[in-house]
């Protein structure tokens, strides 16, 4: 068992405590988390936690995380590593392959990958089945996923995350239906509360007392026959929210099916999301880096793109 502490920040004030608990220990789905409260496992302020409370600015969160269970370390497997430090790791996903295992048995993530080339992993950041992930992709979703290797790292790197300090880019192909060439969608993206597979866009003007909006910038790069090529800043990227804003504008993803994007046939089983680009600034505890990852050949092949995607 591992007790770790949090504070609410003053722009997660009104944050339900399982989303904050879920949301500053990934290990944690949300459910989990409503569970942990559920068994007195999530304190706040010393007072045992409701999985529905609105947190306050302030308010001093205790969760006891029990002892999780050890992924299996793949040797040989396939990794494509964009920048290594001695305090980090920056990969590049493909589509179609986990972040995470599910359980210790699951083989085939990042993880298992991750491990086998980077043993030390196994007990950094929170640990579990997600040792040193710093945030996670979405199984159909291809790109850069930054790895802690040292505790320190970690620990500021979601600081960073948390305060939308890390620049995170991404190309998307979406569904051009009279697509302005630049805009922006700020709308708190909540769980559904008919299906675990999709989060809900809840209008701004109705969640002055809920959760905190998130923001998904555009831009178009290029345009091909009924689709665009868009260029996408979103520094918090909650779960599904690129997705599911797009898709509230009118604009889903191709191949999207969950949020009502087109198929196509160049894609399979996956979706036109990647992320592209990340980028820190440095500080004392982590130092600068960035690093790129070129759109893949399936998603250049929706359009003439050309050097447009790189």
């Amino acid at each position: 068992m591992t007790e770790v502490r949090l504070v609410v920040a003053e722009a997660e004030a009104g944050t339900r405590l399982d989303t904050f608990v879920s949301r500053h220990i990934p290990a944690l789905s949300r459910r989990a988390a409503g569970a942990l409260c559920a068994s007195g496992g999530v304190t706040v302020d010393g007072r045992p936690g409701t999985k529905g409370g609105a947190l306050v600015a302030g308010a001093v969160i205790v969760v006891r995380v029990p002892d999780p269970a050890r992924p299996t370390a793949e040797t040989g497997a396939g990794l494509v590593v964009v920048l290594e430090r001695d305090d980090l790791v920056i990969v590049d996903k493909p589509a179609g392959q986990p972040t995470a295992p599910l359980t210790s048995q699951e083989r085939g993530t990042l993880v298992n990958a991750l491990l086998g080339r980077y043993p030390d992993l196994l007990d950094l950041g929170f640990g579990g089945l997600e040792p040193g992930i710093v945030h996670r992709l979405d199984n159909q979703t291809s790109g850069l996923v930054i790895v802690a290797r040292c505790p320190q790292t970690f620990a500021r790197l979601r600081e960073v995350i948390t305060a939308e300090l890390l620049e995170k880019r991404y190309l998307a192909v979406v569904e051009d239906h009279a697509l302005p060439p630049v805009g922006e969608v700020t709308a708190p993206v909540v769980p559904h509360e008919r299906s675990a597979r999709r989060v809900r866009v809840v209008p701004a003007e109705r969640a002055e007392h809920g959760p905190r909006p998130a923001t998904t910038r555009f831009r178009v790069v290029a345009r091909a026959a009924g689709l665009a090529l868009l260029e996408v800043e979103a520094r918090r990227a909650a779960r599904h929210q690129i997705r599911a804003h797009l898709a509230s504008a009118g604009h889903p993803i191709v191949g999207d099916a969950v949020y009502g994007g087109a198929a196509h046939p160049a894609l399979a089983a996956r979706h036109a999301l990647h992320a592209s680009f990340v980028r820190w600034g440095g500080d004392a505890i982590v130092a600068a880096f960035s690093a790129t990852a070129p759109l893949p050949p399936e998603l250049a092949a929706l359009g003439p793109w050309g050097s447009a995607a790189g």
